[in-house]
Parts: structure tokens; C-alpha cells; sequence
């Protein structure tokens, strides 16, 4: 059981980290983008195809801002900025998730919604976004989340 708070506590430290994680594997899961249906419904794009084709440039950012976020840290010259990178990043790569998803319907003449692994790389994006802004706004996390859980058990024992 210690062990298990200690994982616990260490995944809530670095949600940044692991949600920029996520964000890359999602890039290579399945369809990114695909096609809502229709008379043409054999159109879907794959997360790694966005990232070197010259038709989406923005594909590119969606590996190069989460590799920012694991790198940022590492970097002396950036260590007054690490915060604020890390919020900016999550931020920018959701415009550029629905941006791009813009653009690949474009270019395939019709509609396109979100596939697995668009919704794992927001997921993903989501957990960066909490970590990163809990660390900017200097929020411990760990504690919120316990004030809400023995909100919750106070809530479920009146019943």
C-alpha cells in the first residue's frame, strides 16, 4: 500500500510529464482524423502520417511541443521559463489538434471528426494542461484531490 501512494504521488507530481507522454504515443495509435461518412467514407489519416507531411505543417508541432514539455526542464537557459512553457505548450497543441482537423477535411473534400487517437492525444492534452497549470498557479495537486475525496465520503456517509 505504501508503495502504491508513493507511484500515486509521483504520477500527480509529473502529470505534465506523463500527459506529454501520452500525447506522443497517441500520434502513433490508430487514425488520428477520419471521415464522418457519406458516399466517401474510406478517408482517415494516421497520427504519425501529420507529422512529416509537407500538406499539414502544423502536423509537426503536435510531436515537437510534447517534446518540449519533456525537454524544457533539462534546458539551464530556460529554467526561469519552465512554467510557463509548460502551460503555453498543452494550450497550443489543442488549437493546432482542431485546426488541423480543419485542414484534413479540406483537403479531403468533406468532413472528418476525431479518431482514437485524436481523442487519446486530448486526453493526453488534458492531463498536461492540469499539471501544468496546478505547477504555474502553484496548486499541490495531491492535496486538492484528497479534499475532494473526503468531500465525497462525507457526502456519501450523510446519505
Amino acid at each position: 500500500m505504501m508503495q502504491n501512494n508513493a507511484t500515486v504521488t509521483k504520477v500527480i507530481r509529473n502529470l505534465d510529464f506523463v500527459g506529454a507522454i501520452i500525447m506522443i504515443v497517441a500520434l502513433f495509435l490508430g487514425d488520428f482524423y477520419a471521415d464522418d461518412g457519406g458516399a466517401y467514407a474510406a478517408q482517415s489519416v494516421k497520427g504519425y502520417r501529420l507529422i512529416l507531411n509537407s500538406d499539414y505543417m502544423l502536423g509537426t508541432l503536435l510531436i515537437l511541443l510534447p517534446a518540449v514539455m519533456l525537454i524544457v526542464k533539462y534546458i539551464s537557459s530556460l529554467k526561469n521559463n519552465v512554467k510557463l512553457i509548460e502551460l503555453v505548450c498543452p494550450i497550443i497543441t489543442i488549437i493546432f489538434v482542431f485546426v488541423l482537423k480543419g485542414q484534413v477535411g479540406d483537403v479531403a473534400d468533406g468532413t472528418v471528426s476525431f479518431a482514437m487517437g485524436a481523442w487519446i492525444y486530448l486526453l493526453g492534452n488534458v492531463l498536461a494542461l492540469i499539471g501544468a497549470g496546478a505547477a504555474f498557479f502553484n496548486v499541490d495537486l495531491e492535496k486538492k484531490i484528497q479534499e475532494v475525496a473526503k468531500g465525497n465520503q462525507k457526502d456519501t456517509d450523510n446519505k
